[in-house]
């Protein structure tokens, strides 16, 4: 093809028809352009076409994510919520005298289940997310409002979890002091030790804990609600996202 073009230009000079000459290479450089521009253009076409590729493949990462830590944060806080509370007021109310104990093997261990959750951490998979901002690919979520929300979810994760960092209790270090546990044996209790057991229980110190870790739970069981709400509101929007 470029030799072809050579000849014509060739011939054209040859001829002293430089009018022609000037028109054809006008021509050329036009169809070179017009080349060149639909070069970019499917070059374009291509770019963005593997940008919408990876933008859902980030988006069904993060959805499956954020529903993975939902599923986890339910198994593990949400069920266990109304009992860890519901133990820690029954302990303090053995230790005003307003309890009086039936099973007490029963209540040690309702007691040890006050401290579920008390060292838990809530930062879930920030997998996805992490990749997103390290590599700067934030910017392939082509929705504005889309790239807010996960922006807003991730960082108020890390800020639950930063919440919980500040404001644990040493109310599982305190119960484990008189009450160890063993995986084979988690409820097992050495009854000759029982006395003792509740003499550590029936203490102002252990009072105090009991309410330090009672304003953890509500603290964060409210952050963790708000959590779990703003997840099942991004993993809406990314689901109807998708489906455009």
């Amino acid at each position: 093809m470029i030799k072809f073009f050579r000849r014509i230009r060739q011939k054209l000079l040859e001829e002293n028809r430089f009018s022609k000459y000037l028109l054809y290479a006008i021509g050329e450089i036009t169809l070179v352009m017009i080349g060149i521009l639909l070069a970019l253009q499917v070059n374009n076409w291509n770019e963005a076409r593997k940008n919408s590729i990876n933008e859902q493949l980030y988006l069904i990462n993060i959805r499956d994510e954020v529903a993975a830590d939902s599923t986890a944060l339910h198994r593990t806080w949400f069920q266990n919520y109304p009992k860890k509370v519901n133990n820690l007021h029954q302990t303090k109310q053995y230790i005003t005298g307003d309890y009086a104990l039936i099973d007490t093997l029963a209540f040690i261990d309702a007691v040890g289940f006050g401290g579920v959750g008390s060292r838990s951490t809530f930062y879930g998979s920030s997998r996805t997310y992490q990749e997103l901002i390290s590599t700067g690919n934030l910017s392939l979520i082509s929705s504005e409002k889309l790239r807010q929300q996960i922006v807003e979810y991730f960082d108020g994760k890390e800020f639950v979890n930063k919440y919980a960092n500040n404001i644990r209790t040493p109310y599982a270090d305190y119960v484990n002091s008189f009450k160890y546990f063993n995986s084979k044996f988690p409820d097992s209790i050495n009854k000759a030790e029982i006395p003792r057991m509740l003499k550590k229980i029936k203490t102002d110190e252990f009072y105090g804990l009991i309410n330090q870790e009672l304003t953890y739970a509500y603290s964060i069981h409210r952050a963790l609600e708000r959590n779990k709400q703003e997840a099942h509101q991004l993993y809406d929007s990314i689901q109807k996202f998708l489906s455009k």
